[in-house]
């Protein structure tokens, strides 16, 4: 039985051979499909174990589909607890592919993604998928999908005996669940078959409803106000060089349209959806960026590793007010996500030296070796202190979270080219097109609420190609614009340095003489 992606990977084998008459070649499926050969090589070799197709060694086009059993689409219904129960799973939003002869006649047939280790003896894991068939009775031994009072399933074997129902776990170190009312029990099907979770990139990907209409043109340096997911659906695959995120954190701040306090459950669907279409969209040799303090970014992590290949974690270092009896909350952080783990665009940048304001010269010592050293700074590393957020209300627009600037310039400089095309799913109060737009680089921005569309359309006008470093609030006098509002990356390559780089000097202060950067 095929998960989705080897569903992907055998159909783009027969469309390919049957156009041209020999098989793909193993790179070329990997740049097709934006896959890594690693990833490419385990699919071809679960084809192959399952019968699908047959590989010759040492021949670069050695494939041959040796199968053509038909496959049918069944619903995946959302997850089962294979362990303590869970809310009944959710509504119909994903499907996946199956042969033909795995499906019973006249029978009604759902998948299940599988949550927990109770069954492991039965050889069904954490993360497998089972078929269920949709009955309401069961025999004795049988793996059930069980309703618990009528709001919480679970998975287990099933047992009636001496007035009373068993919900028996296949693990020797779990406890069974004993009902002595059997209304208390309700059966909603037999597990048919499981379809392992053989490689972290096989995700069953959610099918984009029919009736949405991709773009033919991107609708480049534009707000789009709607649903930040159903606005990505319009959005053609591998069409976008940088995805960026920084979503509402579920922490009842006030956003107006969107309600910022869900189900903790809820909120990481909701969140996996708007993730994988950002991972959808995505160039194989683009980037996707996510915002966010570590609580969530752990469950965006776990989903992220399925369908994308882990680069980065940042710590972006910013000071917070002490809670009391817990650790100090100090930084937020920044996943960094590829598609393929080589040929992504990435371009080295420098945080400037701490600098004496009156003399220019550098603060820190560095052993006394200050002359060996880049005049320009340091290279990049995966902690940042030296962006800081924006604190006063005299600088910033009516939103809860607003961004920095110079943050979204670094990443933009890091990640993208001059004219790429950059997407935020979330962009609030602009801050990642007005970047876009300063380092000539093309925006779409989608935000759910008219109001913030109005904001950045407004401030947007106000910001120019490289002609700005910062922001200025409420009016336009040059004293309200905040010293942290400054462009604090150098990226050598383009030419952008902070607005105020005082010229570098070594020596003494008497016989002082710059440092010249062309040495470097």
């Amino acid at each position: 039985m095929l998960t989705p992606r080897q569903k992907q990977v055998l159909d783009f084998v027969t469309s390919y051979t049957k156009k041209r008459g020999f098989a793909p070649s193993i790179k070329e499926m990997g740049q097709r499909m934006g896959l890594a050969i690693s990833t490419i090589h385990q699919h071809l070799m679960a084809l192959q174990n399952k019968g699908y197709l047959q590989r010759q060694k040492n021949q670069k086009r050695g494939i041959e589909i040796s199968s053509s059993e038909k496959l049918v689409k069944i619903p995946l219904w959302g997850t089962i607890a294979a362990g303590e129960p869970i809310h009944v799973f959710e509504e119909q939003r994903e499907t996946i592919a199956v042969p033909k002869s795995k499906i019973p006649s006249s029978s009604e047939v759902y998948a299940l993604r599988v949550v927990g280790n109770s069954m492991i003896d039965e050889n069904i894991n954490d993360g497998d998928v089972v078929l269920v068939r949709q009955q309401e009775t069961a025999e004795n031994g049988q793996k059930v999908v069980a309703l618990i009072d009528n709001h919480e399933a679970t998975l287990k074997k099933f047992y009636k005996e001496h007035g009373y129902i068993r919900l028996q776990p296949a693990n020797k170190n779990m406890e069974p669940l004993i009902f002595r009312n059997g209304r208390d029990v309700a059966i909603q099907g037999i597990v048919l078959d499981v379809i392992r979770e053989e490689t972290p990139i096989s995700i069953i990907f959610p099918e984009i409803k029919t009736e949405t209409k991709q773009y033919k043109k991107l609708p480049l340096n534009e707000i789009l106000c709607g649903d930040s997911i159903e606005e990505m659906r319009k959005i053609p695959d591998n069409s976008i060089d940088m995805t960026f995120a920084d979503p509402p954190f579920n922490l009842n701040k006030k956003y107006g349209n969107y309600k910022d306090k869900r189900v903790a459950e809820d909120y990481i669907k909701w969140c996996e959806q708007w993730l994988t279409e950002m991972v959808r969209i995505t160039k194989p040799t683009g980037s996707i960026l996510v915002h966010n303090i570590p609580k969530w970014l752990i469950y965006y992590a776990n989903h992220l590793n399925k369908i994308a290949i882990f680069k980065h974690w940042i710590a972006w270092d910013s000071m917070s007010t002490p809670l009391g009896k817990t650790l100090l909350p100090a930084h937020y952080g920044i996943l960094f996500y590829t598609k393929t783990p080589k040929g992504f665009k990435f371009h080295e940048l420098r945080s400037p030296h701490k600098k004496c304001r009156t003399c220019g010269e550098m603060i820190k010592d560095y052993g006394g070796k200050k002359s060996q050293i880049h005049p320009h700074g340091t290279l990049l590393s995966d902690v940042w202190a030296d962006i800081h957020r924006i604190r006063h209300n005299t600088r910033r627009d009516a939103h809860p979270c607003q961004l920095p600037e110079p943050l979204l310039e670094r990443l933009v400089l890091m990640t993208t080219d001059e004219n790429d095309v950059i997407l935020d799913p979330f962009i609030g109060a602009g801050t990642t097109a007005l970047a876009a737009k300063r380092l000539g680089r093309n925006y779409i921005g989608i935000d759910i609420d008219p109001k913030y569309k109005k904001i950045v359309a407004d401030k947007l006008k106000k910001v120019n190609y490289r002609s700005s470093n910062g922001y200025k609030y409420n009016n336009d006098a040059p004293e309200t614009a905040s010293k942290y509002l400054r462009n604090l990356t150098i990226s050598e390559n383009e030419g952008i340095y902070p607005i105020d780089n005082p010229k570098l000097t070594y020596g003494t202060k008497q016989n002082s003489k710059p440092i010249n950067p062309s040495l470097f």
